[in-house]
């Protein structure tokens, strides 16, 4: 293929959730830990903390701490990254609504105010 020539690559435009995109089962469960976990890494940025310090505060040792950051979420649900948001001064609130009725089925989202 010379330099001028150029093939055609099929391109699929993502759902906005790569989990679903990749078929996963419980892929709005892994992007809402995905979001919380964000979170949780900008609030230990923005506050200057150290890795050590942000594990004290969670009740986490630092390599957990890491792991967090780096998006390495293997062992932490969705109840433990939401009290680890509530020991960094975060308030956290649930609301339960019924779904619209144009939805298919009901679904998990993070907001962040």
């Amino acid at each position: 293929m010379s330099n001028t020539e150029y093939r055609e690559i099929p391109v699929q435009a993502s759902s906005g959730n790569i989990f679903a995109d990749l078929g996963r089962p419980d892929a709005e469960e892994a992007l809402a830990r995905v979001r919380l976990a964000q979170q949780i890494a900008e609030l230990i940025d923005r506050k200057g903390l150290k890795q050590s310090e942000a594990a004290e505060l969670m009740g986490l040792d630092q390599p957990k701490v890491s792991a967090l950051v780096r998006g390495r979420l293997s062992g932490f649900s969705t109840d433990r990254l939401l009290r680890c948001l509530m020991s960094l001064g975060q308030d956290v609130e649930i609301v339960v609504r019924d779904k619209p009725l144009e939805h298919s089925k009901a679904h998990i989202s993070v907001i962040v105010a």
